[in-house]
């Protein structure tokens, strides 16, 4: 309600209230809304004419809302986008919403913009589409990053594979010469050297092994997914033929249920359960013989594996954190590894865009958990 005051022919003052219409004080209310947001926000009828204009509009795009209102949206559009414009419209005559579209706008003075689209159908009283909304948001600061952070990636990748590969060829003559002496010269070395020569034979193969799995993890950060379709019986079965060695050796009792196929190159899901399997049963507990059981199921679109053991258990503090590079929660001298088994784990998962955890409590075993496309 606003009060107006109005001055009779007598000279008093009269108050005379007059109400607002609720749509008009809901129009103004969007309008302020639109005015103020951040984001370019634009209408246009469904033969691409824009007919609304918002001030970030103006900042982002350079033309003022009296310059831009009336003319084509292809005035934004580079010219080897223009199909995108006509796919949009035929969206949004559908009455399809458009979420998230990443592409690339012209400014005023024919500057490029990286944008993120959203466009909605507009309607009539009757719920015809008579036009859209769009929605544009500048993301070329995220993209600049983004490029930034997949530069540095690739060259820190790069230093690994090359110092993972490089260091190999040193360390094996490092191997080669403590070998020798300990043929040629054990007879003539005393216990202390003798105890020197084998930390130094010790520190190299576990360098080695570093290097290894260092190697690995930087040649999975840079394939292509094989999307084929995997039988995981067969995959866990050559898993742990690999593991026979440390099976036997731990009296481990390893399960399965029958397991379903996965769309994943083979070699990639065996290199999963070798790591989940072997690591549970390194961390074994000392007062029973290592259990392990693997099974899965359908899930809506994937399918969920699931690797459980009676082991020592993770403090469930640790559960995110153990996946991390060179994460390791025991000394070397405690269990042999090198930290990189469940980050090859997660790497290997994640590209094929699925999802590893684990469900663990010191002292009571874990199941780790992973998704697959099915």
């Amino acid at each position: 309600m606003v009060h107006n005051k109005l001055v009779t022919r007598e000279g008093h003052e009269a108050v005379v209230e007059k109400s607002f219409n609720p749509s008009e004080r809901s129009a103004q209310l969007l309008q302020a809304i639109i005015d103020s947001s951040d984001d370019a926000i634009i209408s246009k009828d469904l033969n691409g004419i824009i007919t609304s204009w918002n001030r970030s509009a103006e900042r982002l795009f350079g033309y003022t809302q009296a310059e831009a209102v009336g003319q084509p949206i292809t005035i934004l559009i580079p010219a080897d986008r223009l199909d995108e414009e006509r796919e949009i419209l035929m969206h949004i005559r559908n009455g399809e919403p458009v979420d998230h579209f990443e592409t690339v706008r012209r400014n005023k003075n024919g500057k490029l913009i990286d944008i993120s689209l959203t466009v909605s159908p507009i309607r009539d009283a009757n719920g015809q589409v008579i036009g859209a909304s769009k929605i544009a948001r500048d993301i070329t600061e995220r993209k600049r990053a983004d490029v930034d952070i997949r530069r540095a990636n690739r060259d820190l990748e790069q230093f690994a594979y090359s110092a993972s590969h490089d260091l190999q060829e040193p360390l094996r003559t490092v191997n080669i010469y403590s070998e020798l002496l300990a043929q040629r010269y054990s007879d003539k070395l005393d216990g202390q050297a003798l105890e020197f020569l084998g930390n130094i034979r010790r520190g190299v193969t576990r360098m080695e092994t570093l290097l290894s799995d260092l190697l690995s993890y930087t040649q999975i950060g840079t394939f292509v997914p094989i999307r084929e379709t995997t039988d995981a019986n067969e995959a866990l079965s050559n898993a742990l033929a690999d593991l026979e060695g440390i099976i036997k050796e731990s009296t481990a009792r390893v399960t399965a249920d029958p397991l379903p196929s996965v769309l994943m190159h083979g070699p990639h899901l065996e290199r999963v359960f070798l790591n989940l399997v072997g690591n549970a049963i390194k961390y074994r507990s000392a007062k029973r013989a290592p259990i392990v059981h693997i099974s899965g199921e359908w899930r809506a679109d994937c399918v969920l594996f699931s690797v459980s053991d009676n082991g020592i258990g993770i403090d469930p503090g640790y559960n995110e954190t153990i996946f991390e590079l060179f994460k390791r929660l025991h000394t070397s001298e405690e269990y042999e590894g090198t930290g990189l088994g469940l980050a090859i784990c997660q790497r290997i998962v994640e590209q094929y865009q699925g999802r590893i955890w684990v469900n663990s409590e010191a002292g009571h075993g874990s199941v780790f958990k992973f998704t697959l496309p099915s």
